[in-house]
């Protein structure tokens, strides 16, 4: 009867270590996940996130499913990017990340990049993957993009893994740019409309016209540019971007664009 009382007493004590032990993991789980300041999701009309955002909005979850809508205010509702950033506390150890996109996005943790879904095809997939990381508050960031059709974005965490574990960047290569837009049929700016322009092949200086400002730019000072090769309202002018003009190659080729003095596209710089 003792031996028997010793064995149930054993038996007790070790389920409820068990079961203190899961509440433990559960309890962090959700800490990690609730003491965190709220996403600040920057928009941005255009899809490689330059510029300004026209639009900034703060949520406590990065779960939505914007349609065939735009996301906000001055936003266009196909070919926009929104960049997601916010300031969390991690307990030590192995968090598996859940994200289901469309179209595309890129996960990050200080800065290092653990899961980049640009051009790899996977637009309406849920992707899951492991990341190590260690005790303390780190920053968290989403760059999605969106092209044209229904758009959505849902993002969550679980802690699978107690250790207090340093991140691992994976192997030293830099993040492929976005493929240049689809030049636009029209396109009319400040300077004049250039749909004529495009629908010729003329030089973007053919349809420039000053607006009279002391500080704009002149005719001659367009002539001088190379053609636009990529049609679409950009700003500010002489600014540059780089988009991948070969994505069969690897690594990549890519190409540095520069904003035409008459915001009506970009032309290769």
């Amino acid at each position: 009867m003792k031996r028997f009382l010793l064995i149930a007493t054993v038996v007790v004590v070790a389920a409820l270590l068990i079961f203190a032990g899961a509440t433990t993991l559960s309890a962090q789980s959700q800490t990690a996940q609730s003491s965190t300041t709220p996403w600040q999701m920057s928009f941005y009309p255009n899809l490689d996130w330059s510029g300004y955002p026209v639009y900034t909005q703060y949520s406590s979850s990065l779960n939505y499913n914007w349609g065939d809508h735009a996301p906000g205010p001055n936003m266009p509702s196909a070919n926009w990017s929104m960049r997601a950033t916010m300031n969390a506390y991690f307990y030590g150890g192995t968090y598996q990340f859940s994200i289901l996109a469309d179209d595309e996005f890129v996960f990050m943790i200080d800065n290092v990049a653990y899961m980049n879904t640009i051009n790899a095809g996977l637009s309406g997939k849920k992707v899951i993957f492991s990341v190590p990381v260690s005790q303390g508050n780190h920053t968290v960031r989403v760059d999605y993009r969106q092209f044209t059709g229904p758009g959505y974005l849902y993002t969550s965490w679980d802690y699978v893994k107690p250790g207090d574990s340093t991140p691992v960047p994976p192997p030293d290569r830099p993040l492929p740019a976005p493929l240049p837009p689809e030049s636009a049929a029209s396109v009319q700016t400040g300077y004049g409309d250039f749909t004529p322009c495009i629908q010729q092949g003329l030089h973007q200086a053919e349809c420039f016209h000053s607006d009279g400002a002391w500080n704009s730019p002149d005719r001659g000072s367009v002539q001088m540019e190379p053609q636009i090769t990529v049609w679409g309202n950009c700003e500010p002018a002489d600014s540059d971007v780089v988009w991948t003009v070969d994505a069969t190659t690897d690594p990549m080729i890519t190409k540095e664009f520069r904003c035409s003095k008459s915001l009506a596209g970009w032309f290769p710089h």
